[in-house]
């Protein structure tokens, strides 16, 4: 099942009132610690001369220092018009715009390029339906699959639901995006059923992050 076109219109629209501030806070902050927190997953795992696949890119930050610490190149798709022309110039201000490439597109519906490395950061919990982009994922991977979602598990898990509900309450108020809690354990069986194993997971604050390679 497709994302609605209401769904995807929801996300666009935050995104593209939100690209400026992503921008500035990565300039100005970098990462998020969540973010590094998977930066340094696959740099563990080795990343030089691997292509990146960056699956609802933002402002490109995680693509970014991928490449920095020596990817052979980075394709990011995002819905935002305005997250891919924000993650262009800062591909430009950082000299890398011969070896990456952002472009509108649905990471659950595009036809995505083959990749060492995919990366979802902070993109699952955006989409209703987990299933076509998670499948889109797995088919572009060569070597691995990273990516971080809301922390829904362990004695955090019922505030954590209870707090979400609240802010899905005014999010749909205000025609926001809404944020899905997944089954976890169904994403680790695809993956597995999908020739990959689990290398790290580890939660920050809020989000939990895991790193999965092919067998």
């Amino acid at each position: 099942m497709e994302p609605s076109s209401v769904e995807t219109d929801r996300i666009v629209q935050e995104f593209d009132g939100d690209a400026c501030k992503f921008c500035e806070r990565y300039k100005n902050k970098g990462l998020s610690r969540s973010s590094k927190l998977l930066l340094r997953f696959i740099l563990d795992n080795a990343v030089r001369d691997r292509s990146v696949l960056d699956l609802g890119c933002g402002a490109g930050g995680l693509s970014l220092e991928l490449l920095k610490e020596g990817a052979a190149n980075a394709v990011g798709f995002d819905l935002s018009p305005k997250m891919i022309g924000a993650a262009t110039e800062l591909a430009r201000a950082d000299g890398f715009e011969s070896r990456a490439k952002f472009q509108l597109g649905n990471g659950a519906t595009s036809e995505l390029p083959e990749s060492d490395i995919v990366v979802m950061d902070k993109v699952l919990c955006c989409y209703s339906e987990w299933k076509p982009l998670l499948k889109n994922a797995i088919e572009a991977s060569r070597v691995m699959i990273g990516f971080t979602v809301p922390r829904d598990e362990g004695i955090t898990k019922l505030p954590f639901r209870i707090a979400l509900s609240i802010v899905n309450y005014f999010q749909r108020r205000r025609g926001g995006v809404l944020f899905y809690l997944h089954p976890l354990g169904s994403v680790d069986t695809t993956l597995r059923d999908s020739g990959f194993n689990r290398l790290r997971k580890q939660t920050s604050r809020f989000w939990l992050v895991f790193l999965y390679s092919r067998v």
